[in-house]
């Protein structure tokens, strides 16, 4: 077969017009008596929604501790984006009540779905909910019993949730309570148990104190004691240079009763008596002084020694009995510590359940739904068919009919030329 050219094409399509003008004519007919008489109106109602999503951070509160976050995994609010919502629309649930509702027992609820359009408009939080169906009436009706049932459904789901970890949250704040009871009676009979982490504190800063002001005297006492062993060597330096006793010289006229009482006795005469010469001893009372000042710097001496090593034995008994009493501190305040960390995590615990179950108590009576939801415009009854598009029907059937057209012209044309080839052959 020879390909044709344009001229040819255009040849054959004029020489076949009459009989693509005819299929063309017979399939506008036929598109006009099945789109008026055969296919039925269907149509569209439309409602929109505008969807405020739930979110942990304006769902949940503000953490109180640390344990808060753990907690409100337990309760928090399931994650809602505009996807969510839009996927919930059309819920097993939600397409039965709208079954029972509008008396549809002989449709399915998958019939039911497909009836039913969700759109998320872009860039914003709206949601298109449209409904199709033949009854115009029972279009608006689905539409907005859909919106409405939904804000309930929404509602009610999170209230299920709210009682299911109020529920949880209520047997842990329990074990919470009594674990925060426990731990405090374990406080109070560690604290009134004697020798307590407050009391061996006082204790010890008291021993400190005294230890202080033993060295504090010590160190004066060794001062003092150096000061008097200084003085006593000074003394002794003196005493050694000091007589223990003065001797005086006078003569036999120089007493005033001697001369007399000799004389008569010894028969002297006064020549004699004039040349007789006294000595007389008596005892240094410089020295006698010194002496008994060297006696009094020595028993002091001896008293600052045995004060320095009363108090040096005093300290180091003051230090043992020190590390002994910081050995059982230490350990009874780490005791005390495990039991106060013990009864503060505890209270932190029991405060995170119990704040959180408030929570969830205003969760159970709060209407999610209806603050999340809000209908912005509800479906009317529409007064125009959305379907079927009957001039894109008639211009589609007409599409149709020049196509087929076209293409019997073309056949015919190549079934003619097969013709005469076979009839040249044959002649």
């Amino acid at each position: 077969m020879e390909e044709m050219s344009t001229r040819e094409i255009i040849e054959t399509i004029i020489k076949g017009r009459t009989t693509i003008l005819g299929l063309t004519a017979i399939c506008i007919v036929i598109g006009l008596i099945v789109n008026l008489f055969i296919l039925e109106p269907v149509y569209e109602a439309e409602t929109t929604l505008m969807i405020s999503p739930i979110s942990q951070t304006n769902a949940n509160a503000k953490a109180i501790n640390e344990f808060s976050s753990l907690v409100n995994a337990i309760a928090a609010y399931p994650e809602m984006s505009i996807g969510t919502y839009r996927e919930q629309i059309k819920a097993p649930a939600i397409l039965q009540y709208i079954k029972e509702e509008m008396n549809l027992k002989d449709l399915s609820l998958k019939s039911i779905s497909d009836k039913i359009t969700v759109e998320a408009i872009k860039n914003t939080n709206l949601i298109t909910v449209k409904v199709r169906d033949k009854n115009a009436e029972v279009a608006a009706q689905i539409a907005n019993i859909l919106s409405e049932r939904y804000t309930r459904f929404v509602s009610d789901t999170n209230k299920k949730q709210a009682e299911g970890s109020a529920e949880i949250i209520e047997t842990q704040m329990q074990k919470e309570k009594e674990n925060l009871e426990n731990a405090s009676e374990k406080i109070k009979n560690f604290i009134s148990k004697p020798r307590s982490p407050e009391e061996l504190k006082l204790e010890l800063e008291s021993k400190l104190t005294q230890v202080t002001e033993f060295k504090t005297s010590l160190a004066q006492t060794k001062v003092d004691e150096e000061n008097t062993r200084r003085s006593i060597k000074k003394a002794k330096s003196l005493l050694s240079q000091t007589p223990k006793t003065l001797t005086t010289n006078s003569t036999f006229y120089g007493e005033d009763l001697l001369p007399d009482i000799v004389g008569y006795g010894a028969g002297l005469n006064l020549s004699t008596r004039s040349d007789i010469k006294l000595s007389n001893e008596e005892v240094n009372l410089i020295y006698v002084e010194l002496s008994n000042s060297l006696n009094q710097l020595e028993i002091q001496l001896a008293n600052l020694e045995a004060s320095r090593e009363n108090m040096e034995q005093a300290i180091l008994e003051s230090q043992k009995e020190i590390e002994v009493i910081q050995a059982e501190y230490a350990e009874k305040q780490q005791e005390f510590d495990e039991l106060n960390l013990e009864l503060e995590l505890s209270k932190q615990a029991y405060q995170a359940y119990q704040h959180e179950y408030k929570e969830l108590m205003i969760k159970q009576s709060t209407e999610i739904g209806k603050s999340s939801i809000v209908v912005i415009s509800e479906a009317m009854v529409p007064t125009s068919p959305a379907a079927p598009n009957r001039k894109l029907n008639v211009a589609v059937s007409g599409m149709c009919g020049l196509v087929m057209g076209i293409l019997v012209v073309f056949v015919k044309q190549n079934m003619s030329s097969i013709s005469v080839v076979r009839h040249r052959r044959a002649a």
